[in-house]
């Protein structure tokens, strides 16, 4: 049970039931089990209802019992009318309902054929077809994850793997969206992690790995940390803020807030590089971040615990591990990182936040935000630029959406030219807003540079493809390059996300 692997669960009960007594509720419990992680909600119902009601079952195994047909329930409704489609030759299935979220079908079927095989090099082939379930809403992903929405807000915890399957809140239900193709792959490492691993994989390790080896599947340094990290990091140094392993367990979700659930994830991604190269160097062979992942993991499949694993693996026990990696977190060198800003922008939900909390501007700079924003609103696009010039001289790196206004105000007068200079720096320093990778693909169209049009847009599909202009512009620029099936595959895209309204 604690590898959540319905095929084990299911040899269990083969053999328990040449020793289970007759009547015996472990039984029903286990057949219970493996149906509703093997996704069959009706039949782990009927099994469980056996335990449940059953007075003579000991109390906990009754509770446990009523848990998971809670869950079973919770699952088959939030899925109803959902379709399933069978990813990278089916070995991944995923579950949405039809309508936009179908838009990200053709994009899942790309990344999940770059992240497993390296994947399955680094752990091991999976082991039947891996379930992946995208749900509309946040409140959906806590009515199946036994998470709270106050919790998934508050963290950002918009993803999971869980009960043997992958679980993810589409980007729809997101302002800005996020970035989802990297979370579908950190969420895959979950369910290798815990197929090879076990239980016994500390939180830490499993969101250290998870957060190195996410972008495999589009060549990122599993052991680089990128801008984002080291600006939560300056921050995390100003603030005092440091989040110790045992305040990670038994899930980063109960952290206090987004800041700090950025700060942890920095921290272990930085902890699980070093211990890697650790590893690495101790064994005097070249660092291979995926194949020394799935040595550790393997570690713990041969009954290690944490302490036990980290000696074999770099001679420290844990505490000793730890207090070892603190002292090169905080020297760790930050770059261009400035202390007086946090990390990533914050996840905004559709339901229950405010995007004005996400990048708050300086006061002078509201003052000419909201000037420049009257003028637009006149179809003064001259007036409003100079208020929105205004509003980024006011204060240093006053956020993407402000940068954003100017660029549109400055496409629509033509002004090509100072619009890529603008944006330049802002996707560099924010590469998970969207739109701004969409208005760089307006650059690129502007001046008939189409393949760095469709570049533009593809990393913009991997935050929020649910923006109608980006699936216009790349049939434009698939046109303009002859490129006819793309081009109509991406106006079919455009229709459906615009039937949405979203």
């Amino acid at each position: 049970m604690g590898r959540e692997d319905p095929a084990c669960l299911q040899a269990a009960h083969v053999d328990l039931q040449k020793i289970a007594p007759q009547g015996s509720v472990s039984l029903p419990f286990v057949a219970g089990v493996a149906s509703l992680l093997s996704g069959r909600h009706a039949e782990a119902k009927a099994d469980l209802t056996q335990v449940a009601g059953n007075p003579t079952a000991p109390r906990e195994l009754r509770e446990q019992a009523e848990s998971w047909i809670e869950l079973a329930d919770a699952t088959a409704a939030v899925l109803q009318g959902a379709k399933a489609y069978p990813l990278a030759g089916g070995k991944v299935v995923a579950w949405l309902r039809p309508g936009p979220d179908e838009v990200l079908v053709s994009y899942l079927e790309r990344v999940i054929a770059k992240a497993l095989p390296k994947l399955e090099a680094a752990f091991g082939p999976a082991t039947g077809p891996i379930a992946l379930h995208i749900y509309g809403r946040a409140a959906e992903l806590a009515r199946t994850s036994g998470l709270t929405e106050t919790q998934i807000r508050t963290t950002g915890t918009i993803a999971l793997c869980k009960y043997n399957r992958v679980m993810l809140t589409s980007p729809q239900d997101l302002v800005f969206g996020y970035a989802w193709a990297d979370t579908v792959v950190h969420e895959l490492v979950h369910w290798f992690v815990i197929k090879r691993g076990g239980a016994g994989v500390p939180i830490w390790l499993h969101e250290g790995l998870a957060r190195g080896l996410q972008g495999v599947w589009r060549g990122a340094n599993p052991s680089a940390l990128d801008r984002d990290e080291r600006q939560i990091a300056a921050w995390g140094r100003k603030h005092k803020k440091f989040i110790a392993f045992s305040r990670m367990h038994p899930t980063m979700a109960a952290l206090p807030s987004q800041r700090e659930t950025q700060l942890a994830f920095a921290e272990v991604h930085h902890a699980v590089a070093w211990l890697l190269h650790k590893a690495a160097a101790r064994q005097g062979t070249p660092l291979d971040a995926g194949a020394r992942a799935g040595q550790l993991v393997a570690l713990f499949a041969q009954g290690m615990d944490t302490g036990q694993a980290l000696s074999a693996a770099v001679g420290l026990g844990l505490p000793a591990f730890e207090a070892s990696w603190k002292q090169q977190w905080t020297r760790l060198e930050l770059g261009d990182a400035q202390a007086g800003l946090p990390g990533k922008p914050l996840l905004v939900f559709r339901r229950g936040n405010d995007p004005g909390d996400w990048h708050p501007l300086s006061a002078a700079a509201r003052r000419h935000t909201e000037l420049g924003d009257r003028f637009a609103v006149l179809k003064r696009p001259v007036a409003a630029a100079i208020e929105y010039r205004k509003a980024i001289a006011a204060g240093p790196q006053q956020g993407p959406l402000l940068v954003a206004r100017l660029v549109r105000v400055l496409l629509d007068l033509g002004k090509t030219a100072e619009a890529a200079d603008y944006l330049g720096p802002a996707v560099d320093q924010y590469p998970e807003h969207a739109p701004l990778h969409v208005l760089t693909a307006r650059v690129a169209v502007a001046r008939s540079q189409w393949k760095a049009a469709i570049e533009a847009l593809e990393q913009a599909a991997w935050i929020n493809p649910y923006d109608p202009q980006l699936h216009a512009l790349a049939a434009q620029a698939h046109t303009a390059l002859g490129q006819q099936g793309e081009a109509a595959a991406a106006r079919g895209r455009q229709a459906l996300v615009e039937a949405a309204g979203l």
